[in-house]
């Protein structure tokens, strides 16, 4: 994560205005790594300062909704209203399309709201903008998982059995994704991901006995990566696990622990 912070001094240093963009990406990936919330709500009211000082309204645009989210997660609304909804290139296709839908998605999630979990997520996966590598896309890939998982699971309806296995297959490609990352690219980033993805995979299966042991491989994994936010993550999720299969007092010790 510093890299980017070294690439905005760097760019600053030359003179150049859009050091504001390296910054940007510094904040995002601080907010989904677990760093401390008014530190990461700090860093980014400065770059959205830079960004309006420099009229650099494509990145204070791109930013807006991810800090919406941070400034909800420490119990604030009071997030500017952005520009412009949505950001165009040359050809008409919009650029952030993706992006505010995966902060969506990820602040349903973390909410439990699941119609604007599921509404998000099918825009996220509409808007497919993040093919190339970039810490969105692995932090989209990781939450768009999850829920896909969780609304699948949340589809019990005999009629909505293709929607079920719709989510399904979304989840389960997610969690492939992620299963790449863990054994191609970086054990310690991607590897308590990977076993959360798959404690939601089989939760939705059903296979109760395997989801307990990789929701605690999950936590233990987290805390072992020092990823605190997804240690507290896999927690809650835990939580709501044993909730849903009737084991309340173990409910209630994990979601004590998130």
């Amino acid at each position: 994560i510093e890299c980017y912070l070294d690439a905005y001094k760097a760019h600053m240093k030359s003179g150049n205005t859009y050091a504001v963009a390296s910054s940007s990406v510094y904040n995002n990936c601080c907010l989904w790594s677990g760093k401390e919330l008014n530190a990461v709500v700090a860093s980014m009211k400065d770059t959205m300062k830079e960004s309006k000082y420099h009229k650099n309204f494509v990145v204070l645009t791109l930013m807006l909704p991810m800090f919406r989210v941070a400034l909800r997660l420490i119990g604030q609304s009071d997030a500017p209203a952005p520009q412009q909804d949505n950001l165009t290139n040359a050809s008409g296709k919009t650029l952030n399309e993706g992006g505010n839908a995966f902060a969506k998605l990820s602040e349903a999630l973390l909410f439990r709201e699941l119609n604007e979990a599921e509404d998000a997520a099918e825009k996220y996966f509409s808007a497919d903008r993040f093919g190339f590598l970039s810490p969105v896309m692995f932090f989209g890939k990781f939450y768009s998982g999850l829920v896909s998982f969780w609304v699948a699971r949340e589809t019990n309806d005999r009629k909505q059995e293709l929607t079920k296995w719709k989510w399904m297959k979304r989840g389960v490609a997610c969690k492939d994704k992620m299963e790449k990352l863990s054994v191609s690219a970086s054990t310690w980033n991607f590897e308590n991901k990977l076993y959360l993805l798959q404690a939601e995979e089989q939760f939705c299966s059903r296979n109760f006995e395997r989801a307990e042991t990789l929701y605690d491989a999950a936590i233990a994994s987290s805390k072992m990566h020092k990823f605190v936010n997804e240690e507290a993550l896999a927690n809650e999720l835990a939580g709501h696990f044993y909730l849903e299969t009737g084991r309340r007092n173990k409910a209630v010790h994990y979601f004590s622990r998130a």
